[in-house]
């Protein structure tokens, strides 16, 4: 697996690619954003959300975004990208195809709405060519 590798991986650029998804998750699940239509898909009540452990869910945020992060850098860096642009459709290309897909799996198995879906699906490729972008411009 000589491709798998973090020679070459822009380390400034991943950590700014994760301050910028912490601010676009912070505002696309804020009362201001899609949170309320995300609520009612998955059938939240306020009193749920109150009573949620949401240190565990924001760890757990951290943890995966942090390996998303560095595996897209990765892969950046072995397929040769070399520009933001291609970095940003890249992200956004595996953003929609490997995290909705896996919405579109655990959501219907979890019998949730295609609302909330397709909100989570939308959030995700966009975080991730946004992501793209933030590290592409540092290759």
């Amino acid at each position: 697996m000589e491709w798998f590798s973090i020679d070459g991986i822009p380390w400034l650029g991943v950590l700014l690619a994760f301050v910028a998804t912490f601010a676009l998750g912070f505002f696309w699940y804020s009362p201001q954003g899609f949170f309320r239509p995300w609520q009612r898909a998955v059938g939240f009540t306020d009193e749920q959300m109150k009573d949620a452990r949401m240190g565990l869910a924001f760890g757990q945020m951290v943890v995966g975004n942090v390996l998303g992060l560095l595996l897209l850098a990765v892969l950046l860096v072995a397929l040769g990208v070399d520009s933001w642009w291609g970095a940003a459709v890249t992200g956004g290309v595996l953003g929609f195809a490997f995290r909705g897909g896996a919405h579109l799996l655990h959501d219907g198995f979890a019998i949730r709405g295609p609302v909330a879906t397709w909100i989570d699906t939308a959030h995700d490729t966009l975080a991730l060519a946004v992501s793209g972008l933030i590290i592409g411009l540092f290759l």
